[in-house]
């Protein structure tokens, strides 16, 4: 598995503190390459085809699950999906396991945000992923929480 550099030392804080606390996180998807990207993408517009869709209607409905291939934060190794060893499903249901109401309370302290929260879909264009964390630093980060705003929010206010 490989991330940016400048992320690990946060991140193994983090999963460390986590641990502390009875959490155990694991990595799942960190970096991705071009041709990984590609796949998950074109996977799910197949995905929609296969269900009748059209292309264009499989591709609007797969860009809002899986980010276009060029444009994913994994591929620059700031975006991180986080799981549990108790729960292996990056879905809707692993916000309400306790590495999920961990991470949501305790990520911004080391410098991550969730990075498509639930009601941003509309500004993110991306849907909620309660398991898919970005690194913004720690002061973003707190920001970012105390403020519930979206990374894109906070482009828009402090940047």
């Amino acid at each position: 598995m490989r991330c940016d550099e400048r992320i690990i030392e946060d991140l193994l804080l983090m999963m460390q503190a986590a641990k502390d606390d009875g959490v155990n996180l694991e990595v799942c998807s960190p970096y991705r390459g071009d041709n990984r990207q590609e796949y998950l993408f074109n996977k799910k517009i197949k995905n929609y085809m296969g269900q009748g869709m059209s292309y264009m209607e499989a591709y609007k409905i797969a860009s809002q699950i899986v980010t276009v291939p060029g444009a994913s934060e994994h591929q620059v190794g700031l975006a991180l999906d986080i799981w549990s060893d108790t729960y292996k499903s990056l879905d809707k249901g692993f916000e309400d396991t306790e590495a999920g109401k961990w991470l949501a309370e305790h990520s911004c302290e080391y410098g991550f945000i969730l990075r498509y929260p639930e009601g941003k879909e509309y500004i993110t264009s991306i849907e909620y992923e309660p398991w898919h964390f970005r690194y913004v630093g720690r002061e973003a980060a707190m920001i970012m929480k105390q403020e519930n705003i979206c990374l894109e929010e906070f482009w828009d206010k402090y940047l």
